[in-house]
């Protein structure tokens, strides 16, 4: 188990949600006209990406907070004089959320996902973005982040993109094994800089992103099965390059 949900359980009852609400309306039942609005469709994909996760990816809850925030902006019953209060509002629901998040996810899970590793420390963080620790631990909200990786074991950690850019740099770092590296990339991007003869594993769930591997391989080297990146997680309107130098 690596704590993810059954997906196709909770898209079966969206597709039977929405095919019901079709059917009434076909029907001449009144449906209000915000249930078929493109806010509902973010809120919708939200849930979606959330149940899977069990909440734990930052970017279901940035299209939850987004579609909720136009969507309570064109409801008529709204007050015009709450409309300017909904963004700060929303703002301080997504810092709770990730303060709630952080700590109440003190150990990182990672082949048994438990570990003991505390993701509020930043031991073996540098100045100058060089991170010699056997798990990172990255959030960039509405920045870019640049961080080279100097461990020789290599284990994984945790990756939150929302409205930004990572760039992590692991061609120092070497793996024994196997890494899990959780990514959650929501409106931004996720550079990750590996070496050629990593077996990097995507297991990534993504809606309107792109997942690009685009490392060359040089001749005579090939990819070896012990030194394995496992990629989880969601990408969200974002994308994630993986390559080489």
């Amino acid at each position: 188990m690596n704590g993810k949900r059954n997906g196709n359980f909770a898209l079966g009852v969206l597709i039977l949600v929405i095919g019901s609400l079709l059917l009434l309306k076909q029907l001449g039942v009144f449906i209000p006209y915000w249930i078929f609005s493109w806010p509902m469709i973010l809120i919708a994909i939200g849930i979606f990406s959330g149940y899977k996760n069990r909440f734990q990816n930052t970017g279901s809850v940035v299209l939850i907070l987004i579609g909720g925030f136009f969507l309570l902006k064109d409801m008529m019953f709204l007050p015009y004089h709450m409309g300017p209060l909904l963004f700060p509002i929303g703002l301080i629901l997504l810092g709770l959320y990730i303060i709630v998040k952080k700590n109440r996810n003190k150990s990182f899970n990672l082949e048994g996902w438990e570990k003991g590793f505390d993701k509020s420390t930043a031991e073996g963080v540098g100045v100058l973005g060089q991170d010699s620790s056997s798990y990172i631990k990255v959030d960039a909200f509405l920045t870019g982040i640049k961080r080279k990786v100097m461990t020789k074991e290599f284990k994984g950690g945790e990756i939150t993109t929302v409205f930004g850019g990572s760039d992590i740099d692991l061609m120092h770092a070497d793996i024994q094994g196997q890494a899990v590296l959780k990514v959650s990339v929501a409106f931004g991007g996720l550079k990750l800089i590996v070496p050629p003869h990593w077996d990097v594993q995507i297991g990534v769930s993504n809606l309107a992103a792109g997942i690009d591997d685009k490392r060359y391989t040089q001749q005579g080297i090939v990819q070896n099965a012990d030194k394995r990146l496992v990629l989880t997680g969601s990408v969200i309107f974002g994308g994630i390059e993986i390559s080489s130098y």
